[in-house]
């Protein structure tokens, strides 16, 4: 191989490998971007509640992913019952502290009240919480704090 040819080479390799590593680390980048998995959310009833004019109880699953969670919100009008099907659940109202709430535990958010930490405890196992609203008929479930 002429002198040429090997310089010619290992610029070659060199520029290959510069790119390879230089491309592992956009793909790190690419990948830390990626959102996380959205909660699934299931509805199970939804009914109107004739003996109290203008409310509805809703039923439904959060399925949280592993290190999933919401941003900080309230629920207008709606009381809202929680109940730790499975893993755990970090939580925070108001100005309370943050709690984490294990299988079986439940939780209890007053209409309007913040719900500054909503978010699954663990990094690697999912949260399931069943929820119950009651809900004043026509707002919105969930409004999103500024």
């Amino acid at each position: 191989m002429s002198q040429s040819t090997r310089v010619l080479h290992r610029f070659v390799v060199s520029a290959l490998g510069a790119g390879a590593i230089a491309g592992a680390f956009s793909l790190g980048v690419v990948v830390a971007q990626q959102p996380t998995t959205a909660t699934k959310v299931t509805p199970l009833m939804k009914q109107l509640i004739p003996e109290y004019p203008g409310h509805e109880v809703t039923m439904l699953t959060l399925d949280i992913p592993p290190a999933g969670g919401s941003a900080a919100h309230r629920h207008p009008g709606h009381h809202i019952f929680g109940y730790v099907l499975e893993g755990s659940y970090k939580i925070k109202l108001d100005d309370s502290p943050e709690r984490k709430l294990t299988k079986g535990e439940t939780f209890y958010e007053a209409p309007g009240q913040l719900h500054a930490v909503s978010r699954n405890a663990s990094e690697t196992e999912p949260a399931k919480i069943l929820v119950v609203v009651l809900a004043e008929t026509g707002k919105p479930v969930t409004v999103p704090e500024p």
